[in-house]
This record gives structure tokens, C-alpha cells and sequence, in this order.
């Protein structure tokens, strides 16, 4: 009884070491298996991965187009770092994943430098605008609304998608800056012809009395050909009270010119003018006591001096020239 008790439990000791050899090597074989599952699924998504990088590529050179046009970036030149959407698993299981990684690199450090070309950009127009005299973050408000729309993204801090969505705020920001500087009434409103009363306060030419005036004036002969300071479109053209005969251009962002006393209107509301158009000619009606061009600039309705506009530096002209070719269709 004693050797059959002890041969039935050796039995049964390595019925159940045998059934758990074989439930091990069950597990150990179900591991490999979903581990190949999951590498033929990366394999079988290369494609897509390929795909997702060239978009992003697409969408890195739509918006370096539109907005710098034929700017060139040395890429070679620019440190590979960054995050990457390649795990360090793929990488191993994976050795393709390695061009697809240093390409992510690439433009992660390629969205990271032009962003740094924008906001460099930002600032000089910024600092042209300051120039003429005028605020750039009062020239640049918006009048803004609408309902909410959040953005939700499940990306990396620092990673190719964060990098682009910074790089498109940046070029927003630019934009919207650039627009404010084009709208900068800036070329004379006459092609000769000195100025015959500044603005601010002055003896009224009628009553004597102490009057604020609004603009600048100029004089000249009849006829005399009145040109757009900047380029806009034309809001108003017609008979203004004592301003007689005028036209006003709306500029963008607030701006807007107007010329008065003229003796005859050259454009039609709704037309759109470019800098130093002809769209008048001087004259003497009106308020007027002999034959001048009346020039305001008002900003968000408020008259402002259009002197300093009248008077910047070649170098600010440049800049602003630029932003004008770069938003010629933004108005």
C-alpha cells in the first residue's frame, strides 16, 4: 500500500508539472504571436505613415509659399531634434521606422526655424509701424467673435503637430500685422503742392476763433490731379457738407482717408485703388476759402496726423512695400 500511495502521487506530481509546462508554453506562444501580430500590423502601416509626414510636408510648403514666397531654408544646416512618433518597440521591431524617424526630426527642426523667421518678421513690422508714429497693437485690434471651437489635439508638447499649430498662429499673427502696416497711408496725396495749414489747433479762416483742424492742407491750382495715398477701396464719393466735394478710401484695418474740397470726383464707390491712383482733382468746394486739398487720415473714426504717415524713412517704405506685395489680396 505504501510503494502504490507513493508511485500514484509521483504520477500525479508530474501529470500536473506537465500540465503546467503546457499551459506555459501556451502563454509563452500566444506572446509571440501577438507580438508578430503587432509588427505586421506597423509593417502593413508604413505607408500610412509615410503618407502622414508627406502631408505634413505639404502643408509646411503651402504655408512658407504664401507667406515668403521663394524664402529658402537651409535644411541641411538645421540640427535633426525632437520628438518623434516612433516608439522605441517600433524602432527595434522595425528598422524602416528609422528614415521615417529622421524625417520627422527634419521637420520638426524645419517648422521650429521658420516659426523663429516669422516672429522675427512680426517684430520688424511691428517696429516699422511704431515708425510712422502709430501703435501696432492699436493698429492690429480686431474686432473679434464667434462661437467656441476648441482645438484638441493628442500630441506631444514639442512634437511635429504642436510645432505646426504654432507655426500657423505665428503666421496669423504675422499676417494680421502686416495687413495693419499696408493699410498705412503713406504716398502724397498730391504729386506737388506745398502745405498751407498743419493739423491740430488754428485760427478758424472764418470765424477767427480757435478750431481744431483735422487734416492737412495743401495748396495748389484747380484741376490738380489728387492721388490715393495707399491702396483700398472707395467708401465714399460725393457732396460732404462743408467738406464740399470728397472721396473717401477705405484702407483696412481701421484706416481710412479722405480728400476734400475737390472740384471733380474721378472714382465711384465700391472701386478699388492702388497707391498714387488718380481719383480727383483739387478744387474749392466746400467750407474753402480758395482752391486746396483737404487730407485727413482717421484710424477706428479718429482723426490722427497724417504727417509723420507722409514722411517715413526709405527703409520703412521698403517694409512696407514688402508686406503690401506679400497681402496684396487681404484688404
Amino acid at each position: 500500500m505504501g510503494a502504490w500511495l507513493a508511485f500514484t502521487l509521483v504520477m500525479i506530481g508530474l501529470q500536473v508539472k506537465g500540465a503546467s509546462d503546457r499551459i506555459a508554453l501556451d502563454q509563452r506562444e500566444q506572446h509571440v504571436n501577438e507580438t508578430e501580430a503587432r509588427v505586421a500590423a506597423y509593417r502593413g502601416s508604413v505607408d500610412e505613415h509615410v503618407a502622414r509626414v508627406e502631408r505634413r510636408q505639404a502643408v509646411l510648403d503651402e504655408l512658407v509659399s504664401s507667406h515668403f514666397g521663394d524664402l529658402e531654408i537651409d535644411e541641411d544646416a538645421v540640427a535633426e531634434s525632437g520628438e518623434t512618433a516612433v516608439s522605441d518597440a517600433e524602432r527595434s521591431a522595425l528598422p524602416e521606422s528609422a528614415e521615417l524617424e529622421r524625417l520627422e526630426r527634419r521637420q520638426i527642426a524645419f517648422a521650429r526655424r521658420l516659426r523663429n523667421a516669422v516672429e522675427a518678421r512680426t517684430l520688424e513690422t511691428a517696429d516699422a509701424i511704431r515708425e510712422f508714429g502709430l501703435d501696432p497693437l492699436m493698429l492690429a485690434s480686431q474686432a473679434m467673435g464667434g462661437p467656441l471651437r476648441p482645438v484638441h489635439t493628442a500630441t506631444v508638447p514639442g512634437g511635429i503637430d504642436s510645432e505646426i499649430a504654432d507655426l500657423e498662429i505665428a503666421l496669423n499673427q504675422l499676417s494680421v500685422m502686416e495687413v495693419s502696416l499696408r493699410a498705412i497711408p503713406s504716398a502724397q496725396p498730391t504729386s506737388y503742392g506745398s502745405m498751407s495749414s498743419p493739423f491740430g489747433l488754428r485760427r478758424d479762416p472764418f470765424t477767427r476763433g480757435r478750431a481744431m483742424h483735422t487734416g492737412i492742407d495743401f495748396r495748389g491750382t484747380r484741376g490738380q490731379g489728387i492721388l490715393a495715398t495707399g491702396p483700398g477701396r472707395v467708401i465714399f464719393a460725393g457732396w460732404k457738407g462743408g467738406y464740399g466735394r470728397a472721396i473717401e478710401v477705405d484702407h483696412g484695418a481701421g484706416v481710412v482717408t479722405r480728400y476734400a474740397h475737390l472740384s471733380g470726383i474721378d472714382v465711384t464707390v465700391g472701386q478699388e485703388v492702388d497707391r498714387g491712383d488718380r481719383i480727383g482733382r483739387m478744387g474749392s468746394t466746400g467750407r474753402s476759402t480758395s482752391t486746396h486739398l483737404h487730407y485727413e487720415v482717421r484710424i477706428n473714426g479718429r482723426a490722427v496726423n497724417p504727417r509723420p504717415l507722409l514722411e517715413a524713412d526709405r527703409d520703412v517704405l521698403e517694409i512696407q512695400s514688402g508686406a503690401e506685395r506679400r497681402n496684396g489680396d487681404t484688404l
